[in-house]
């Protein structure tokens, strides 16, 4: 099998590039779209396991890095959600254009599975299957709250004045400009709410979920998975990164897998 590994710069309308990781073997039976995490980026360790485990099964990946994220040209694009919507439509674009033949499938992980629902509940999309880890499906509740933490406090205090903070996960991942346009973006968008995955056509989802996940909490999980009747799988000893058994990450990406060549 011959495996054509690329960076590539998609450019968008308004000036502002999207930077992805290109993964395409030949054959090839369809292509992933991955969406990273907050705070992460096209160089993330799922990622890499992706990159690692599609092509053994003839799938190909389009990797990119959101706004604001990364270290490459979608940093210099502020975070907002359309922006968001509107780079994964790109990519869905130029797979399109590029490999007009093939399906399409979705891959998100926190922030980016809260960033494909938004997309397949409000964008016309190819796409007929979707898979969510570790899914931040009330991602607004991480930012809107009614009684934020001393440091939150900071935080927002720095927003009033400055009009932005930077927030960053930890010292790997480059800071996110987060400013007050995004809080108005969170506060319209309530997954729960707006999510409608077969406006558009049908769209069969897949999630897994860490029971010790203390960012996106597994009732929530659940509770969401419930109302929208997703199968979810949830990992008995494993948090939000879905990493700490080192077996863990390969296991995730094969359910993946298994549902996007289902069939």
């Amino acid at each position: 099998m011959k495996i054509n590994m690329k960076k590539t710069i998609l450019k968008k309308p308004g000036g502002y590039c999207v930077s992805c990781i290109e993964q395409i073997p030949d054959p090839c039976k369809g292509i992933v779209i991955a969406v990273h995490g907050f705070s992460s980026s096209k160089e993330c360790a799922t990622y890499q396991v992706l990159l690692r485990k599609l092509p053994a099964a003839g799938l190909g990946m389009i990797g990119i890095d959101l706004p604001g994220h990364g270290r490459e040209e979608s940093y210099l694009e502020t975070l907002r959600i359309e922006a968001c919507i509107e780079s994964i439509a790109l990519a869905e674009m130029y797979i399109c254009n590029a490999y007009p033949a093939l399906p399409i499938y979705y891959f998100g992980s926190s922030f980016g599975a809260y960033i494909i629902g938004l997309y397949i509940s409000t964008r016309e999309h190819t796409g007929r299957r979707t898979f969510f880890r570790s899914a931040a499906v009330n991602m607004p509740d991480l930012f809107i709250k009614e009684n934020p933490s001393n440091e939150e406090r900071e935080k927002l205090r720095q927003l009033n004045e400055s009009g932005f903070f930077n927030y960053s996960l930890d010292d790997a991942h480059q800071p996110v400009r987060i400013t007050q346009g995004f809080y108005d973006d969170l506060a319209k968008n309530d997954l729960f709410a707006i999510f409608d995955p077969a406006r558009f056509g049908s769209n069969e989802i897949v999630m897994a979920h860490g029971l010790k996940d203390s960012v996106i909490s597994p009732r929530k999980a659940e509770a969401f998975a419930q109302k929208y009747q997703i199968p979810i799988h949830f990992f008995e000893n494993e948090g939000h990164s879905l990493g700490s058994s080192a077996d863990t990450p390969d296991k995730v990406v094969d359910i993946a897998i298994h549902h996007f060549v289902k069939g």
